[in-house]
Order: C-alpha cells, then structure tokens, then sequence
C-alpha cells in the first residue's frame, strides 16, 4: 500500500490578506475580488489594517450594514477608525457619529499624520453638513457638483473638501441632505471650490459635473453573489483589468497632451502680444486740460475795471492804457507757459479780464467826452 499524501496546508489570514494589493483597487470586479479575499482573512481570525480596508471598501460600494460589520474589528485605537464610524454611519442616514465625532477633530489635528488628517477631514465634514442646515459655520464648506438625476425623484451627488460625498435633494434656495458618504477613494479637496451659495446655483441650474451614478436614498442590501463571483475568478479576468488600466493610462495621455496643448497655445499668444506692445511707440499721456476760466476776474462795472487796474475813479484814457500795459506784461500766458496748467489758465483768465477791464472804461471815456 502507497503512504498516503499528506493533505496541504490551509491557507493562513496572511495568506489572504497579501493577496489583496493596494486599496482600493481599479475596477470594481477587482475590488470585488479585494472584499472577497478581506473578508476570508477576516473570518480566518485577521485583524489589524485589514478591517479598515475591507471597511473601506464594501462602503465605497454603498453596502453600509456590512461596513459596519467589518468595522467592528478595527483597531479602535487608529483615527481611521473614527473617521469610517462617522462615515458609515451617515451612509445609513445616521449623524450621531458625526456630532460625537466633531468634538474629537481639534484634539486629532495636534497628533500624528493620520491623526492630523483626520481631524481635517472631520472639521471639513462638519462644515458641509452645516452648510446644508444653512448654519453660519457653513460658510467655510465648499463643494463640487459630481452628478444629477432627475427621475423617479430628482436628486444632486456633491463633494466636499473632506473627501465625502453628499446625496441632496435640491430644492430653489436650500438643499436638504438625504444622507453622505466615501468617495470611493477619490480624494475631492482640492476639486470641491464651490461656496455654499454657488453650490446652490450650480443646483439650480442642473449641473452634473462629472455625471457620477447618483445613489438611491436608501443603501442596498449586499449581494453574496458578488463574492463567490470574484472568488472564481477566471484567467482572463487579470488581461481585461490590465486592458482598462491600458485604456485608462491612453485616456489620462490624451489628457494631458491636450493640457499642454492649450498652455503652449496660451503662451504663443501671450508672447504674440507681449511683442507687439514692445513694437508699439510709447505715447505720451495727454496734457491735463486747463482749469475753466473763473468768470468773476472779469469786471462788469466801472468800479470793478477801476479796482482790478489799481487806478482812482477820475483815471484818465491815458491813465487806464498805461495800467492796462503795465499788468497786461506781467501776467502774459506766454510767461507763464513751462509752468503749472492750473497757473496758466490763472494767467489766462486774469489778461482776459485785464481786456474787459480796459474795455470798459475806454468805452466809458469816450461817451463821457462826447
């Protein structure tokens, strides 16, 4: 009789675990495949980073309930921890985790890294849900439309600077939140540049966005058929996740080339202009138009000529001619012609009403003579 074969050994939670890579994954059948082999680990006795992942992910596919579960075995000890429980629960329409939570976000900002950034993230999201109560605190939110529908109920998906997503209904002046949650691991910071009062118009007028799939109000249950699908995976499915990524890096190229397309058109035309102006002869600002001639210099009486001359009341024609020479002379625009524009429409005026003055007592003289 042949020794029997001794029977292999059972997969440890390690062995699970390391198969899942990064997460999340790209695609959604490979992150499927990333909740399957979490949720083997975890139920072969992991624990650790890996409860916060497979957390992670069944929220990234809107299953809260199982989230939730999962979550039950984090380390309660990791600020991650934190942020998942308020993240999960407002994916189930509950913000008591989130009340209880934005006591604590202060306090996280001074600790490490993760600490830090999940203090950010819980100031943030305390913001935005201010902003949809319409509270002062929820001035400093800002936001980005991500997509729209309007049937069978109409309904607008927003992100904010925490990186959560936000299902709303939209009314004229106000939007009432339904519930928020992940943003399937897209980072939405610096994307989310809306006040909460562009927000509002941007849902006013239908914008889409990037036209993400809108959630229903209520989470759906999960589907076990998902698992034991990615779990049986089949060889072809690594090619056609490798084709997408192929597709996606082609897509992101084509992108990008356009980009810098655009910046060199820019930079041509800025440059165009630049010589241009170079090439233009400089132009010298115009004079400052003189100041109006102030009409009370102009005598219009005998005594007014007589006072502005400096003569007596009996001045004779010769008396008046020689005055009207003498402060005529000195007060010459052509004197004054390199100085002041306010002083020479000042020199101006007083030889127009030297003129007058002279004019009018010449005329006087002459009807007393005759």
């Amino acid at each position: 009789m042949e020794p029997s074969q001794p029977a292999p050994p059972h997969p440890s939670a390690d062995a699970f675990a390391a198969a899942v890579g990064p997460v999340p994954a790209r695609g959604e059948e490979a992150r499927w495949r990333q909740v399957a082999l979490l949720s083997a680990a975890r139920a072969l006795g992991g624990e650790g980073r890996g409860a916060l992942d497979l957390t992670s992910l069944l929220a990234g596919f809107d299953h809260p309930g199982a989230a939730a579960e999962a979550l039950g075995s984090a380390d309660p000890e990791d600020p991650w921890t934190l942020w998942w429980q308020v993240i999960v629960g407002g994916q189930a329409g509950d913000l008591a985790p989130l009340a209880g939570a934005g006591e604590h976000a202060e306090a996280l900002r001074s600790g490490p890294p993760d600490a830090r950034e999940v203090g950010r993230r819980l100031a943030d999201l305390t913001d935005e849900v201010a902003a949809m109560s319409g509270e002062p605190s929820g001035d400093r939110a800002r936001f980005v439309v991500l997509g729209h529908r309007s049937r069978p109920v109409r309904r607008m998906l927003l992100g904010g600077r925490s990186s959560a997503t936000f299902l709303v209904d939209p009314g004229w002046d106000s939007v009432r939140l339904i519930r928020f949650g992940p943003a399937a691991g897209t980072a939405l910071g610096n994307r989310a540049l809306l006040s909460p009062l562009e927000m509002l118009a941007a849902v006013r007028r239908g914008d889409s966005g990037p036209d993400w799939d809108v959630p229903p109000d209520q989470a759906p249950p999960i589907a076990p058929s998902r698992l034991l699908d990615a779990l049986r995976e089949d060889v072809g499915a690594r090619d056609r996740r490798l084709m997408e990524l192929a597709r996606e890096v082609a897509d992101e190229r084509e992108r990008l080339r356009e980009e810098r397309q655009a910046v060199a058109e820019e930079r041509e035309r800025l440059d165009f202009e630049a010589a241009a102006a170079r090439r233009r002869p400089r132009q010298e600002p115009p004079p400052p138009a003189p100041a109006p001639l102030e009409e009370l210099d102009a005598p219009r009486t005998r005594a007014e000529a007589l006072s502005l001359l400096g003569l007596p009341p009996a001045a004779g024609a010769d008396q008046v001619e020689r005055a009207w020479r003498e402060q005529v002379v000195r007060c010459h625009p052509d004197r004054v012609a390199e100085l002041h524009p306010a002083i020479r429409a000042r020199a101006a005026g007083l030889t127009v009403a030297l003129n007058r003055a002279r004019d009018l007592l010449m005329g006087a003289g002459t009807a007393r003579r005759r």
